[in-house]
């Protein structure tokens, strides 16, 4: 019997502006705020406050390709201030900051043609 599995998406995106002024996206993706459903998650997001109480539940438990959608100085900043276990902190740092860094704003392999 072969299984299908569905890779996490965002159902698109809600920019808002954070309390230094700056105008970011990022992604709605359901799952990362429980008992939200996508319509709900993405009025709730619009606030700076749940913005980042979004963003450091997605850097604790959502994989990289969702986190990889997400603006990485925003990811970085957050890094900064979330509490998570010391690897996964680790590992999240290496992916953002580390060489080739995977995020939005990497290299992609057609640079190399």
């Amino acid at each position: 019997m072969k299984r299908t599995y569905r890779y996490v998406e965002a159902s698109g995106t809600v920019a808002l502006t954070t309390e230094d002024g700056e105008i970011i996206e990022i992604p709605v993706v359901a799952g990362i705020l429980k008992h939200l459903d996508v319509g709900q998650l993405t009025q709730m997001v619009r606030d700076p406050a749940v913005a980042r109480k979004y963003t450091d539940e997605a850097l604790r438990k959502a994989p990289w390709s969702a986190l990889r959608r997400f603006p990485r100085p925003w990811l970085l900043a957050r890094l900064k201030e979330s509490k998570l276990p010391e690897g996964r902190r680790r590992a999240l740092e290496f992916l953002l900051e580390g060489p080739g860094a995977g995020g939005r704003d990497a290299v992609t392999p057609d640079a190399f043609v």
